[in-house]
């Protein structure tokens, strides 16, 4: 079984994400929804770390999983490890994203 390892920029960039969502709606509930979400996600790939799609121009290293189909949690498979790399919002400007 796989472990989950998020990196420091991907936990900065889900933090800020959750606070953008609570600021944004005045409420914490759609906040919720992307923490439950994300925790589904992370169970699927710990199961199957091969469902996510390989991203173009990594060599295959990095694979990306949807949450709400709105964010992407872009991640690499190590021998036992599933490390997160991006929590990316899939409006935001794809040229900003850095793996």
């Amino acid at each position: 079984m796989f472990k989950i390892k998020w990196t420091s920029e991907a936990q900065e960039q889900y933090f800020k994400t959750l606070e953008y969502w609570i600021e944004h709606n005045k409420s914490p509930l759609y906040s919720e929804k992307i923490i439950e979400e994300t925790m589904y996600t992370e169970s699927l790939l710990v199961q199957n770390p091969f469902i996510g799609l390989i991203v173009e121009n990594t060599n295959g290293e990095v694979r990306r999983g949807l949450v709400l189909l709105n964010f992407s949690l872009f991640y690499r498979i190590t021998s036992d490890t599933l490390e997160i790399i991006s929590f990316w919002g899939n409006k935001m400007n794809p040229d900003d994203l850095k793996m």
